[in-house]
């Protein structure tokens, strides 16, 4: 049984963004919002976490943990993101070192030092995320981890006897399903098999691949678990280089196409809040100030303000303190729309 929709508690929350296994910010956070060591709240406020809170930071299992123990106690709420989500169904990718051996290697290079999960607490973590929803709603607000989609939640709120690791492979299925005996799909084995492995080397940029770029965008609007947690994508002219791997297509800015009235706060964007870093290579789908709510009825807020990409302060020469990072983790108070940050700055948002 998998509920992908859930309802949120009343009264006050503090919603945060992305964490990816930054323990230490996570707690500087949790401090100048004014919870203890448990995630309790003397004004009864409730945590809710966006998602992503594992993968590339140094300790990804510690971080898990708390949230476990917080959402146990009732203190927090959390949904889905597409890194708990690879976790999950058994997708190694970038940053999952932590938890699958074979990218422990690879992924060393840029994110270790970190903590690796023991086999034998593994399997206890991954249970506990396999009841947590993509959605959490109420009537004045809404939190999904990258896009709010009407026909992908309506398609998974649909089923709720399933399971959820079976669910999604039904959709991986249907998926190919549809792309099998194609053309195109014929032509993205081809291309998997001559420049799978080159497409994973950030020093050169591998040869067009169309049929690639076909097969990703078709699993970012076919797929109802990719839809939510990893949002729309797009055709571009240009690929670029994140998340381990030469992209094709990018993320579209769906929140200008989101007319519904009620809020809804998302994470998985790398938001600047500072001006983009130059060795920052992921794409920025912001023209608006960190503060401000995005769409045309200016009711989407995205929280992840790219505390995932850290690990370039510590890899640096000489390392950048997290004083004096571009990288921050935020958490939106709410209903107050005020943003504070782990190194205790607050500012108010705006429309």
């Amino acid at each position: 049984m998998y509920q992908a929709v859930q309802p949120l508690p009343s009264g006050a929350l503090d919603i945060v963004g992305d964490v990816h296994g930054e323990y230490a910010a996570l707690h500087q956070l949790l401090r100048h919002l004014g919870y203890d060591e448990e995630g309790r709240h003397p004004d009864k406020r409730t945590l809710v976490f966006v998602g992503d809170l594992c993968d590339r930071g140094p300790d990804s299992p510690a971080v898990l943990r708390w949230v476990q123990r917080a959402c146990e106690a009732g203190y927090a709420r959390m949904v889905l993101g597409n890194h708990e989500l690879n976790a999950l169904v058994g997708l190694p990718k970038d940053g999952s070192g932590w938890l699958f051996a074979q990218r422990e290697q690879k992924d060393g290079k840029l994110y270790a030092p970190w903590q690796r999960i023991p086999a034998a607490e593994s399997a206890e973590l991954l249970d506990f995320l396999l009841s947590k929803p993509l959605i959490l709603e109420r009537e004045d607000i809404r939190i999904v981890h990258a896009a709010w989609l009407d026909e992908a939640v309506a398609e998974l709120a649909r089923d709720t006897q399933t399971g959820l690791v079976e669910r999604y492979r039904q959709c991986d299925e249907a998926v190919l399903a549809g792309l099998a005996g194609t053309a195109e799909y014929a032509e993205y084995l081809r291309e998997q098999a001559c420049y799978g492995e080159a497409a994973e080397n950030p020093e050169q940029m591998p040869p067009p691949l169309p049929a690639t770029a076909y097969y990703d965008l078709q699993q970012s609007l076919r797929h109802p678990f990719r839809a939510l947690t990893s949002g729309p994508e797009r055709m571009i002219a240009q690929p670029f280089y994140a998340g381990g791997r030469w992209r094709f297509t990018g993320r579209a800015a769906w929140w200008n196409d989101y007319t519904d009235d009620i809020p809804v706060v998302v994470g998985h964007y790398w938001r600047n809040w500072y001006p983009k870093p130059a060795n920052q290579t992921r794409e920025n789908l912001f023209r608006e100030a960190g503060v401000c709510w995005l769409g045309p009825k200016k009711n989407v807020f995205c929280i992840d303000f790219s505390i995932g990409a850290r690990w370039r302060d510590r890899k640096a020469q000489p390392p950048v303190s997290p004083e004096h990072s571009v990288f921050r983790l935020a958490a939106l108070r709410w209903p107050e729309r005020t943003l504070v940050f782990d190194d205790g700055t607050q500012e108010q948002t705006q429309d």
